[in-house]
């Protein structure tokens, strides 16, 4: 578990050969692990409709990228939009005015 974001920390090892060295073998099998272990937490996380969309990487790097440019969301378009809708209610006469004023404070 103490290498669990090391996946995330550094960049894939090269490919292990016939010739790689013992301690190049332990670091490319301890990243494969925690890359293993980050993806499943982070799909784990994530709806299973909201996966569809979303690559099918093998590394968690790609993924995490994927994922932030997939839900980016700009704060100014956010807020405009909170604004207008905010401005733009009315109260019809349907329901209390308590409930109307909820609905205001609730917008988000």
């Amino acid at each position: 578990i103490a290498d669990f974001d090391l996946a995330m920390i550094l960049t894939k090892p090269a490919d292990i050969t016939d010739t790689s060295y013992l301690a190049e073998r332990e670091h490319h099998a301890k990243w494969e692990r925690s890359n293993r272990l980050c993806l499943m937490a982070m799909k784990r996380s994530i709806y299973e409709h909201l996966l569809g969309g979303l690559p099918e990487t093998i590394e968690v790097r790609e993924f995490f990228t994927a994922v932030g440019q997939r839900y980016q969301v700009s704060s100014n378009a956010e807020a405009g939009s909170l604004m207008s809708e905010l401005t733009c209610m009315r109260y019809v006469g349907l329901g209390s005015v308590r409930e109307h004023k909820l609905r205001m404070v609730y917008l988000q």
